[in-house]
């Protein structure tokens, strides 16, 4: 049983907060196994640049095939670090140990401690980056289904949390699938800024790589597939301010997704429902209880993303050419971040792929709003022969006496002689038509779907 403080790496409910692939990708073995082959990298390309012996580099390279990151290891380099209270002294010091007598000695040679952490976090976010890509790839092929299924299917269009007009449900859907696409091209377009590694020594100079240290740069970031900066970027973290931004849009279109399928599941509007999972309990004491649980955690996960880039965007204001006020703090919010934006993602595929959608009950709630809906459409036709602004008045007046009165609105407009005057009953009666009340809504769905292209 691990001893776990923090939500994600708890045996009970760590389910919840990240997926097991993500966690694989951030725990304490791979990060030191991950620095572990950055530094063998380095020793390789500084032995080929005739900066130390090609013997240690080939006795760190030993180590590094046949070291074993267990407990034992990670303990070791633990008690070192309290010792030292250096971020990487530890582990070279549990390296030298077991290195041969020449490794040791050149191991991380002319290297600093973000050349190390920031090359290895960059490698395994260019790996989430593609993850989370193919991700939304396939949310975008369930709402595209979503949404031309319903292009057609009239619901109410909601302002201020009241009825409004109406849409058409396709039309809502294709609105979050055009956001999504956006990430995803975002999420393209990050690939190059990103995927930069660093090597630069203490202060950003370079100055203790040699007499060629950009060519060795280069050719460093060439073996670990990165690309070498124009300069260093130990004080300008940009890079990973824009990863947490992105992954806060990313997470905060789902809690929207999210918090629009909580409202509409509530049952007195039942237009959408989470698809019911049996033996799901929704209270241990309300027993009827199916709650939108899914839904607000979306909403949950997309708070710790945003609280976490607003800590990144603190992150940028450095002082010098290092800051460790700034800088560590990254340790701890862009794995926290991205592991909570990894499992919105995987909640929100399962809550769209298996969404109850009910355009019975979508019709229902236009009829109940007594044609209070259609409001526009009729002041729109009135205009023509009032002008707008006296059009806009006289609907103003009907609808707030007929809602005082508990009139639907097109016998209140079928009891008033100016709009007889203006309006025959068959004119009244095709205002109402909800289907003929949606605008473009399935055109602009039909138009969205166009202009997206899925691998």
């Amino acid at each position: 049983m691990s001893d776990s403080v923090h939500i994600s790496d708890s045996d009970i409910y760590g389910v919840s907060w990240t997926t097991p692939e993500l966690r694989g990708l951030f725990s304490e073995q791979i990060r030191v196994k991950g620095w572990l082959e950055v530094m063998t990298v380095l020793a390789g390309v500084q032995a080929d640049f005739g900066l130390i012996p090609q013997q240690a580099a080939l006795e760190i390279e030993t180590f590094y095939n046949d070291v074993s990151v267990d407990q034992t290891f990670l303990n070791e380099v633990g008690e070192d670090f309290i010792k030292t209270n250096h971020s990487l002294l530890g582990l070279i010091n549990s390296v030298k140990k077991r290195c041969g007598s020449l490794g040791g000695e050149w191991f991380c040679y002319g290297a600093t401690v973000q050349d190390i952490t920031d090359t290895h976090l960059i490698r395994v976010l260019m790996q989430v980056r593609q993850l989370f890509a193919e991700q939304i790839t396939e949310l975008e092929k369930i709402l595209k289904t979503l949404a031309i299924e319903h292009r057609l299917t009239p619901m109410c269009g909601r302002t201020h949390g009241q009825p409004g007009l109406p849409i058409t449900f396709g039309f809502k859907v294709a609105g979050w699938l055009d956001e999504f696409d956006r990430h995803r091209l975002r999420l393209d377009e990050l690939k190059s800024r990103l995927g930069v590694g660093q090597l630069c020594g203490g202060v950003g100079s370079l100055s203790s790589l040699g007499s060629n240290p950009m060519k060795l740069q280069a050719e460093f970031m060439q073996r670990l597939g990165l690309e070498a900066p124009a300069i260093s970027w130990t004080s300008s973290r940009d890079r990973l301010a824009e990863w947490l931004n992105v992954l806060a849009m990313i997470t905060s279109t789902g809690d929207r997704i999210g918090q629009e399928v909580f409202n509409l599941q509530r049952p007195e509007i039942a237009e959408l429902s989470e698809g019911f999972i049996p033996g799901a309990v929704g209270s241990i004491t309300m027993p009827h209880k199916r709650n939108p649980e899914i839904s607000e955690h979306l909403g949950t996960l997309s708070r710790v993303v945003r609280h976490h880039a607003a800590h990144m965007a603190e992150n940028l204001v450095h002082s010098h050419e290092r800051d460790g006020r700034s800088w560590k703090g990254e340790w701890a919010i862009i794995p926290d971040a991205t592991l909570a934006a990894g499992k919105s993602l995987s909640l929100l595929k399962q809550l769209l792929k298996d969404l109850q959608v009910n355009p019975q009950r979508m019709h229902a709630n236009i009829l109940a709003t007594q044609g209070f809906v259609h409001a526009e459409a009729v002041m729109l036709v009135l205009a023509k022969t009032l002008g707008k602004q006296s059009a806009h008045q006289l609907v103003y007046d009907l609808t707030m006496q007929a809602q005082d009165e508990g009139l639907h609105l097109k016998q209140a407009l079928i009891n008033n002689p100016q709009i007889g005057a203006i309006l025959t009953h068959d004119e009244v009666e095709a205002l109402f038509n909800p289907e003929q009340s949606t605008g473009v809504c399935a055109a602009m769905v039909e138009q969205v779907i166009a202009r997206i292209s899925l691998p």
